[in-house]
């Protein structure tokens, strides 16, 4: 009789240790998805940076251009029609070059948006997952434990309670 107390005393405290494990695991995966998000997060900010640092440099570069260009056409004597022409078509394909850059920017930031999104939506319902297995695995072991007891031990236990009591 004390054998059989003893083992199940035992037995409740694996299912303890066991669900304390499981609920442990459940709340590491759901910080690993915010911590993965953060990230994606992280990766559309440095995105969005380099963009902006394209942008800039591609600026300065066609300003650097344009100002060659005019110091050629004015060594050359020219200042009519088709220079503004030529110079105003070299600004708008920088325009389109920016704007080309931008677009790109905005769907890297929309996939990295996306991206942490999901990762934190998976890690929150893995988690969940996680735990709602635990409280299976927990019940479930508590019923093949109580189906194990031997009623004379409940009994007994029953009446130590009563005489301490």
């Amino acid at each position: 009789m004390v054998v059989s107390l003893v083992t199940g005393l035992l037995g409740v405290k694996g299912m303890l240790d066991q669900r304390s494990a499981e609920k442990k695991a459940a709340a590491d995966r759901a910080a690993v998805g915010k911590l993965e998000a953060r990230q994606f997060v992280n990766e559309l900010f440095l995105a969005k940076a380099q963009a902006i640092d394209a942008s800039i440099q591609r600026q300065r570069q066609a300003t650097d251009i344009e100002s060659s260009n005019i110091a050629r056409f004015s060594a050359f004597g020219r200042e009519d029609r088709s220079v503004a022409a030529f110079l105003k078509a070299n600004r708008d394909r920088v325009g389109e070059d920016i704007e080309n850059i931008e677009r790109q920017s905005e769907q890297i930031a929309a996939k990295y948006a996306t991206q942490a999104s999901v990762a934190y939506k998976y890690g929150q319902n893995s988690a969940a997952g996680m735990r709602a297995t635990s409280n299976a695995n927990f019940l479930g072991n508590i019923y093949k434990l109580a189906q194990e007891i031997n009623p004379k031990t409940i009994d007994t236990v029953t009446d130590f309670f009563k005489k301490t009591t």
